[in-house]
């Protein structure tokens, strides 16, 4: 008796499971048939604007406060900052996540990205570093935010070849 309810019951089972599926099929065919249904939509195309806002800047010659408009474009960098710098720092144990850039990214349009190869990096090599950039951007929430970069060589001569990286490629000081 038992043997049989196991049977009946496996039995029940593979019909169910012939059945979903074959009721799977059958809709679809109808769906596909239906000649009520439009088949067609057509795309709209999004509108992508650049918004200008506006700040204040004090003037430090006259003492007096100016409007300065902002432009934030498709790369989001509105400002970049520049200051001259001179210290030896290592190269990070992530430097491999970021990236040596030909110069600081979004201050110019077509950057070029190098290759860690090019400098036959490795954690802890020496480079050195002569100027620092502060990069100001709007982020995906339309927050104002700030990156940092640092234009760093490997040799100790002024005429090596230079590249800009973000601060976490290097060891803090």
């Amino acid at each position: 008796m038992e043997g049989f309810v196991m049977k009946k019951n496996l039995l029940i089972d593979a019909g169910l499971l012939f059945l979903i599926p074959a009721g799977i099929i059958a809709f679809s065919m109808t769906s596909d048939t239906h000649p009520k249904l439009p088949r067609q939509t057509t795309a709209q195309n999004n509108i992508i604007q650049t918004t200008t806002d506006t700040e204040y800047t004090q003037n430090s010659a006259l003492n007096t406060n100016q409007l300065q408009k902002l432009d934030f474009t498709a790369s989001r960098v509105y400002r970049v900052k520049y200051a001259k710098t001179n210290f030896k720092t290592v190269l990070d144990d992530d430097y491999r996540e970021e990236k040596l850039y030909r110069y600081v990214p979004g201050s110019k349009k077509n950057n070029r990205t190098y290759s860690w190869k090019r400098i036959k990096a490795r954690t802890g090599k020496r480079v050195y570093v002569d100027m620092k950039a502060k990069a100001y951007y709007r982020d995906d929430d339309g927050e104002r935010e700030s990156e940092d970069f640092y234009r760093i060589r490997t040799a100790k001569s002024a005429s090596a070849q230079k590249y800009w990286v973000n601060e976490d490629a290097i060891e803090d000081d």
